[in-house]
């Protein structure tokens, strides 16, 4: 596999819908605002079309992917299968080992890039060869209806546990019953974790190309988006330096007489809102 430059990569950045600004990225990780919505901006520097496979909280948004051809640059505001944006919501749940593992994939984007597959001719035979089994053999999972059953599993039903003693060839089943005083949930620490669920309806529109895409995929992109209540601190103090020092270049363009004084008192009014 050709290794690609870093500068020849194809990129992906979470950004503002409204002014398409890309979000500050700390170690890989994002903060959003709990209903905050975002978009994902997509580029391709490369001389061939690229697929990017994009993936929400361990998941793929589509059956498909969004296509980009050479040098193009785009912005997804939504899941492509149904059209809803992309939104962060956030939630608390108890800090507990099994707890986090469930939420392990909350807030993960992946986007995985895939190079398309241009027919060469020392190539030509294995893709004529993969061409023919794609059409005459075709591969597939049958999903299990949900009337199926398996005969030698005793059946469980909603709301009461089954332990199941198989002795002498015989099942026997004895109900359990719980007592939910027991588990202490309030004595749990509460944690705020973060999903990216979907929002309102997109505008954006899709069309359906046919292009063949290598099998491995050529670069990677993987962010964790995370509650504004888990940015490290020292973050919000270099945002709060940042604003002081605004501040004071404001105040240097008013005393020069550059900025009137309602000038002044409008953009430090802005300044002061984003602390």
């Amino acid at each position: 596999m050709k290794k690609l430059k870093k500068a020849t990569l194809p990129g992906a950045w979470i950004v503002n819908p409204k002014d398409k600004g890309r979000r500050k990225i700390k170690k890989g990780n994002v903060y959003l605002k709990n209903g905050d919505y975002f978009e994902i901006e997509l580029y391709n520097p490369l001389k061939k079309s690229i697929l990017a496979d994009i993936r929400l909280n361990g998941e793929s948004i589509s059956e498909g992917g969004l296509v980009l051809i050479p040098g193009e640059r785009n912005y997804l505001d939504c899941f492509i299968d149904d059209k809803k944006k992309f939104k962060f919501e956030t939630y608390k749940v108890d800090d507990s080992g099994e707890t986090k593992e469930a939420i392990s994939d909350n807030g993960l984007l992946e986007v995985f890039f895939y190079k398309e597959d241009v027919i060469q001719f020392d190539n030509w035979r294995n893709y004529f060869r993969q061409s023919v089994i794609k059409e005459y053999y075709p591969i597939y999972i049958e999903r299990q209806p949900y009337w199926w059953y398996d005969p030698y599993k005793p059946t469980i039903w909603y709301g009461t546990d089954i332990n199941t003693d198989f002795t002498n060839g015989t099942i026997t089943t004895t109900n359990v019953s719980y007592n939910t005083n027991s588990l202490n949930v309030s004595n749990l620490n509460q944690i705020e974790t973060g999903r990216v669920e979907r929002g309102e309806e997109s505008k954006q529109q899709f069309n359906k190309v046919d292009i063949n895409f290598e099998q491995n995929y050529i670069h990677s992109v993987i962010y964790k988006i995370l509650p504004e209540s888990k940015r490290p601190k020292e973050l919000e103090k270099k945002k709060v330096s940042n604003e002081t020092d605004l501040l004071y270049k404001l105040s240097e363009l008013k005393d020069a007489g550059i900025l009137t004084e309602k000038e002044f008192t409008e953009k430090k009014k802005e300044i002061l809102s984003r602390i």
